[in-house]
């Protein structure tokens, strides 16, 4: 990785950060882990957590649970691997959402927290909606803002929703 490219990655993040007078800033990096265009990206924030610390950073993984219909069940397998490939270049989630088009069992998200590294609480299912805009609901049902919070050190949050509801709802 090219050093000037990183700096000029986390720059631009911190920037972004500065010019809006945001108190987090959500950073999304696209791609399959282990491609090589999103090397540089990675290389950023995984350096922007030594330079910032952990209470200041937080780790979101957003990963793929295949459905087999031929044994009708889904597979963490590509979870392991893909977080295996991020511990590899040091980065470890703090949280973990499996993305599923069907509900994803208990010990499924048991055996992802166990062989990802993660605390149980901390691997929250991302089942398909009907909507987009039913996630942001979806996840607040598993107090998704009040763990980001916690792990932020943000202090205690209350999501106003009731807006949102009733978007969804129409």
């Amino acid at each position: 990785i090219i050093p000037h490219i990183t700096d000029a990655i986390k720059q631009r993040i911190k920037t972004a950060g500065e010019k809006s007078g945001a108190k987090i800033v959500l950073v999304e990096i696209g791609g399959t882990v282990g491609d090589i265009e999103g090397l540089p990206y990675l290389e950023a924030i995984r350096q922007m957590r030594h330079e910032l610390g952990k209470e200041n950073t937080l780790f979101v993984h957003l990963t793929l649970l295949p459905y087999l219909k031929a044994s009708k069940e889904l597979k963490t397998k590509p979870t392991q691997a893909s977080v295996r490939e991020l511990r590899s270049i040091g980065i470890q989630p703090d949280i973990i959402l499996p993305r599923a088009d069907k509900n994803i069992p208990n010990e499924l998200l048991g055996k992802i927290s166990q062989f990802c590294d993660v605390e149980r609480d901390d691997v929250i299912p991302a089942v398909t909606c009907k909507s987009i805009y039913e996630v942001p609901l979806r996840f607040n049902e598993f107090k998704m803002a009040e763990l980001v919070a916690q792990k932020l050190h943000l202090g205690k949050v209350s999501p106003m929703l009731e807006d949102w509801k009733t978007l969804v709802d129409k």
